[in-house]
């Protein structure tokens, strides 16, 4: 694709997300008119509420330890899960080994997983977002691992064995792309459940943005909710938006590794 045509595509893309930012913004406004603000605040009241609450020391507090955990779990499940799906592209046995448990892990309610830990699991948000995770992640490097072993397979049998230097020499780099795939997508996921979670195992003593949710839905205040709801769809752009530039980023060096190995 020339200069001029990315140029033009990006215009193009940029415009239409400008366009659906717009249309939120008009459907926000006829549901708040529509239920007489009962439930909905009005829109740009409540954006003037999120950025006076981003004036208090205390949100920037809970932002702070709402990511910290979240980075704990997301750090801890993505090791976790790149280890094994790799090995079990690699290895079928193992594939077939854990996919029990990832379909159990992948087909129980969030809530329910929320609900069994918070009574006795100290920390229970970071087991959450974590169990939640890791499926996610398992899969991407699954499915990376498999094709690129598929690939590579005639090459990898003419040694007679499977060596494990063919994991990080071969399998991981080229599957690099899957994995990335699946960090994207667990990133905003994880940002979800973590809030779920401070929610439901409300204290008083846990700061986090969940918690001020709760507090602010306990005092019947909706536009404080609604605002606390704004920073977090803006924390999960931000990530989101980190997450991608850091997939192209590494895309590049994969292909330019590609190309000097081609040479």
């Amino acid at each position: 694709m020339s200069t001029k045509k990315a140029r033009s595509f990006f215009r193009h893309k940029t415009t239409l997300f400008v366009l659906g930012l717009f249309l939120v913004v008009a459907i926000w406004e006829i549901v708040a008119f529509a239920t007489g603000f009962l439930f909905v605040p009005e829109f740009f009241s409540t954006v003037a509420r999120a950025f006076s609450l981003l004036g208090e020391a205390r949100t920037w507090n809970a932002i702070g330890f709402t990511l910290l955990r979240l980075c704990l779990a997301f750090i801890a499940s993505a090791t976790l899960g790149v280890f094994l799906g790799t090995l079990a592209g690699y290895f079928e046995p193992l594939g077939n080994l854990l996919r029990p448990l990832i379909l159990l892990l992948r087909a129980l309610p969030t809530v329910a997983l929320i609900l069994l830990l918070i009574v006795h699991v100290p920390m229970a948000s970071l087991w959450v977002v974590g169990l939640v995770l890791f499926p996610v992640i398992y899969q991407a490097s699954l499915e990376g691992s498999s094709k690129a072993f598929a690939d590579f397979e005639k090459l990898i049998r003419l040694q007679g064995k499977r060596h494990i230097n063919n994991i990080t020499r071969v399998i991981l780099p080229l599957s690099m792309d899957y994995v990335l795939l699946g960090f994207v997508q667990s990133i905003g996921l994880g940002m979800k459940v973590e809030i779920m979670a401070e929610t439901f195992a409300y204290s008083s003593n846990r700061i986090g943005l969940g918690q001020m949710i709760y507090s602010s839905y306990q005092q019947v205040d909706y536009e404080r909710l609604m605002a606390l709801v704004l920073i977090c769809l803006l924390l999960v752009f931000l990530l989101d938006g980190w997450m991608k530039g850091m997939k192209i980023v590494i895309e590049r060096k994969l292909n330019l590794s590609k190309e000097q190995i081609d040479a």
